[in-house]
């Protein structure tokens, strides 16, 4: 098939016209005539993932972060784009497209959650305020749990939702039970406000100041930050397997080398 047989697809996962003004999100660099029988999804285009994508024989990468965002004035030899280009493998962005989608990266931590019916923690555009009942696209999620669930509890489902061995938490000292959540994916602590005046018992995000999460805490908030990119990077086999659902006849894969550059040690 085609790059411009795929392109729908993917923006129909996520719609491009839900970007933040000031992302760059769908096709950054490639050829839409260009053959396409492999992708390759990650969150970061890194030379190990580019090293990937070439051994694999993927001529497209599916990269949440825009590997181009700010304007270019020279691609030039070596380098990560202009090594894409001469390969002949086209990278495709969808960033915070995704992010406010149905069914994008803040549904999926709704999900880990245990959430059922869930409403945005702000409004698309909005600076700060409640969201108009009824709106489904917007920044973060927030909604209450069918039952409390023990502060423990919840870390425990947070790890195991997300694959990662360790969070980041920041909580009121006594042990309390959570029953109203929300989340907001990567850099999402700003945020932390919303999930405050929503009164949420624990925001779950990528990264988070020091300062929001000590004010956090002694509000009554817990907090619990996975790590940028590790609160991103769990959705990508969701997105493989609807990408592989609506193209059979393209192969996915999700990169064995996309990692966050933070490990606890």
């Amino acid at each position: 098939m085609r790059l411009a047989d795929v392109l729908p697809v993917l923006e129909s996962i996520a719609p491009l016209r839900l970007a933040e003004g000031w992302d760059n999100v769908g096709l950054l660099a490639g050829d839409p005539a260009a053959e396409v029988l492999s992708a390759l999804l990650c969150i970061d285009y890194t030379p190990a993932v580019a090293a990937e994508a070439r051994a694999k024989g993927c001529a497209l990468v599916f990269a949440y972060h825009p590997p181009i965002f700010e304007g270019l004035k020279r691609v030039t030899a070596p380098g990560p784009i202009y090594e894409a280009i001469r390969d002949g493998i086209a990278l495709w962005s969808p960033h915070t497209a995704l992010d406010m989608a149905e069914g994008g990266t803040n549904d999926f931590l709704a999900d880990v959650l245990g959430l059922g019916a869930r409403a945005p923690l702000r409004a698309p555009g909005a600076k700060a305020g409640p969201v108009p009942e009824g709106e489904k696209l917007g920044l973060g999620r927030i909604g209450d749990l069918e039952r409390p669930v023990a502060r423990s509890e919840m870390l425990a489902r947070i790890k195991q939702g997300l694959g990662i061995p360790a969070l980041l938490v920041a909580a009121p000292p006594e042990e309390r039970e959570v029953r109203r959540v929300a989340a907001g994916a990567g850099a999402c602590g700003n945020l932390v406000d919303d999930a405050l005046a929503q009164r949420a018992d624990l925001y779950l995000t990528g990264e988070l100041r020091h300062h929001d999460a000590l004010r956090a805490a002694r509000l009554g908030m817990t907090v619990v930050c996975a790590l940028h990119s590790n609160s991103e990077r769990a959705i990508l086999p969701r997105i493989g397997a609807r990408i592989a659902a609506a193209l059979p006849g393209l192969g996915i894969e999700v990169s064995v080398e996309d990692r966050d550059p933070f490990v606890v040690q």
